[in-house]
Parts: structure tokens; sequence; C-alpha cells
């Protein structure tokens, strides 16, 4: 610290009266290196615009080794003044070392930002930096940091540990489970550059955990490597995700597995209790478009998960109103809306009593999603000779329904309504302008819809 203040002074000494802009930025130096008070600061400093004030942090930087102060130089070693990179390149020398492996751990991302920059000037360091990471003494070290790390990081260590990895089982059963979804993608593709033999456990492993992206990946790695791949055919034929069961159904025209005859086989056994086994069997009836029985039907709509309800709802059929009508009451939102999907499928004549008795009941009790969603059931026209049906019912509640038939009249752009006879549309729209003319509505509302 001394010698640095010392050789500041000399150069200040030094300058001529008129002082250049050099002169300016060294005097700059001075002053900032006069409040500096720990090694924080100087970690700080190593980025100042003052390219004086940054060569000095480095070189204090070099005599305090630490994992931030490579960090530090790392990013320095990119910096546009060339004796600020003289100086960092210096300093890493102290690092590129076995005993500083934590270190360079620690400063992965710098290291690879460097690398990111692809400049020819930066190899040597790079190189050296992953030999020191791929020395024998500390691949165990790098291994447990791989285990914890995310991201680029993650992958770069994958890259770095598989590489020259005589017996890389170990190393890919971890990544196939690793935290990270890009980490067990690539332990896929390396798997694929095994020997079947060795891989083939770890893939049927990896098959089993959850994320169907990575194990739609893992099916398609695995099929080539099976003497007989009827067996896991079968069984990701029935798997609850819509991406297995798809990549399943192309493997069974290929490997001789007949998709229907498996759900069948698993329709005449008992009902399912877990939900991914309901998943797998609810999804596969719908893709196939097999009707399930009554008393598998009606197991599945009384299932505790609302996901197993819901699939259960998208598998009814027109004549099974009833069943889709009393999914209304399901407490789960995706229940109820999966039967708004079904119902919308129907006549409305077929719908328009139950409907109406559903309304009359839950009007105020509904939240405002679900009370929209079961008016939308109604053709435009009818929804608005329902609220005049109210308004006429409830005399004690005349400012509520005459402010939703103003609601209902200005959402209006176009009516499309195949359903309502003209004769009937004109008898609501003179229902309308007698409330206007009585000024019980806006007659600006009215006019959107009185054409």
């Amino acid at each position: 610290m001394n010698s640095i203040k010392d050789w500041l002074n000399r150069h200040k000494r030094e300058q001529a009266p008129s002082l250049s802009w050099a002169d300016r930025r060294r005097n700059e130096a001075l002053e900032i290196l006069a409040r500096v008070s720990s090694v924080q600061t100087w970690l700080e400093l190593s980025t100042h615009e003052n390219g004086f004030v940054r060569e000095i942090a480095v070189r204090e930087l070099c005599r305090q080794p630490s994992p931030e102060a490579l960090a530090a130089l790392l990013e320095r070693l990119n910096d546009w003044a060339p004796q600020v990179r003289e100086v960092a390149a210096a300093g890493l020398e102290h690092y590129l070392q076995a005993a500083q492996a934590q270190a360079l751990l620690f400063a992965l991302k710098p290291l690879m930002a460097l690398a990111g920059r692809h400049r020819t000037d930066h190899g040597p360091t790079l190189l050296a930096a992953r030999a020191v990471l791929q020395a024998p003494g500390v691949r165990q070290e790098v291994y447990e940091h791989f285990l914890n790390a995310q991201g680029q990081v993650a992958r770069y260590l994958f890259a770095l540990l598989l590489e020259d990895n005589a017996e890389p089982q170990s190393l890919l059963r971890s990544a196939l489970a690793h935290r990270e979804l890009t980490v067990r993608l690539l332990a896929v593709a390396a798997c694929q550059a095994c020997p079947a033999e060795q891989a083939r456990p770890l893939l049927l492993e990896a098959l089993s955990r959850p994320g169907a992206k990575v194990r739609v990946t893992v099916l398609r790695a695995l099929l080539p490597m099976l003497a007989d791949p009827q067996p896991v055919v079968r069984m990701a034929l029935l798997d609850a995700s819509p991406a297995i069961r798809n990549l399943a159904r192309w493997a069974a025209t290929r490997h001789a597995v007949d998709a229907l005859a498996v759900l069948s086989e698993r329709l005449a056994t008992p009902p399912p209790t877990g939900k991914r086994e309901w998943l797998g069997v609810l999804g596969l009836a719908s893709e196939l478009d097999v009707a399930l029985a009554q008393p598998w039907h009606t197991a599945a709509l009384q299932s505790p998960y609302a996901t197993v309800r819901q699939a259960a709802v998208r598998l009814l059929r027109d004549e099974q109103t009833a069943e889709c009508l009393a999914a209304l009451d399901d407490p789960a939102d995706r229940v109820f809306f999966a039967a708004i999907g079904q119902l919308d499928k129907h006549a409305w004549a077929s719908l328009r009593g139950a409907l109406d008795a559903r309304l009359d009941r839950d009007w105020h009790t509904l939240p405002s999603a679900r009370l929209a969603a079961l008016m939308q059931l109604r053709p435009a026209w009818q929804q608005l000779a329902y609220l005049l049906q109210r308004l006429a019912a409830e005399p004690r509640g005349q400012a509520y329904w005459l402010a939703r038939l103003e609601q209902w009249c200005d959402r209006q752009y176009q009516v499309v309504d195949p359903v309502t006879p003209k004769a009937e549309r004109a008898e609501l729209v003179n229902s309308l302008r007698a409330l206007a003319a009585d000024r019980l509505i806006r007659l600006e509302s009215v006019a959107r819809v009185a054409h």
C-alpha cells in the first residue's frame, strides 16, 4: 500500500505546472486512494472508471488473495487498459494450482464470462483453470460443487467431469437426477454415447423420476437399447404424462403393442387409488375415445384429486348431462370449467330448465367468473331474457337488476344468436325501450342492441 502511494506521489512531483489529462487522472487516483479502508473497497474500485484507480485496485487485490479477489481479477483480464490486463494476468498465476481449486469454483461465473468473449489471448488462462479443476486430487471437491450448482455453472462442471472419464456411471446417475433440467438432458445425451449395457439401468432409473420433458427424452433414448421394448411401451401407455403416452402410442405401432388391449386389460381390474395412475388410465381412454364403464366413471368423478375429476368430466358423453350438471357444484374451478366446456356442446333447449334453476338458486353466491361462465352457456338474447325475467320477479332488487341489464347492453358489439327467434328478439328489444322510456336505463345502452 505504501509503495503504491509513493509511486503516485512521485508521479505527482514530476508533473509540469500545466496539468495534462493523465496528470488529472493520477491526482484523482491519489485522492481516492487516501480514502481506501478495506478489501471490499478495493473490490469496488477494481471497476472504477479511472484506469489508474483500477490498476491500483488490481495490484492491491493481487497482494490479498481470496476467492472474491480472483473473481475481480478474472473480470479485469478483459479490461480495456493493457496495463490493467497485464497486472490481472500476473495476479492470476497464484490461483492456477490445485490448492486454489475452491477459489476457482467460487469464481466460475466470471471465468465462463471470460470464455464467452472468445478472445485468443484468454485461451492459456482458461485451459490452465480447466486443467486445475480436472486434476485427480480435486475431482471429489469439483463433483460435490457440481451436485449443488445451477444453470451454466452446472453444465460447465458436468462437461468438465465427463471429459476423459473412464467410468462415468456414477456421474451420469447423479446428473440424471440433478436439480438442473438442462443437466439432466445433457446426461441423457451422454448415456446415448455409452454402451447399451451401461446406459440401460441408468435410463430405466431416470424414467421413474418426475419431469415429463426429461422422461420423454429418456424414453426415446431407451427404446432402441432394449432387446424387448414391449414391457416399457405398455407401462408408458398408461403414464400420467400426455407427452409420454403420445410417444408410447407411436412406439406401440412399431413394437406390436395394441394400445387398446392394454387399456382394456387395465379397465378389467379394480380402479386406481393414486392420482398419477388415474390420470394415465383416463388420459389413454380419452386419446383412444373409449367410454368408461359406469363404476369406473363414478369412481373417477368422486376422486379426492381435482385433476382426476377434471379428466373424468372431460370423458362424459352427450347423454350424461346429469353428471355434467352435478360437476358444476365441484369446489375446484378446473372441474367446474371442464363441465362448462362439456355443457357448451349440448343443445340449449336441453339445458334451459336446469340452468335457470341453478342461476335462480345461486346467482348471489356464485363467484363472478363462474356466474359469467354459466351465463355464456345461454344464447346471447336468452341472457337478456333471463335478466328481464329476474327484474320482473324481484321488484325489491330493481336497482340491482337494472344495473345488470345496462352492463349486458354495454358489453354487446354485435349480438350473434342463431337460436332465439326474431319475434322474441323484437319483444326483448321493446322491453328495453320501455325501460329506457321510463328512464330506468340509459337510452345509449339500449341503442347498442336495438338496431
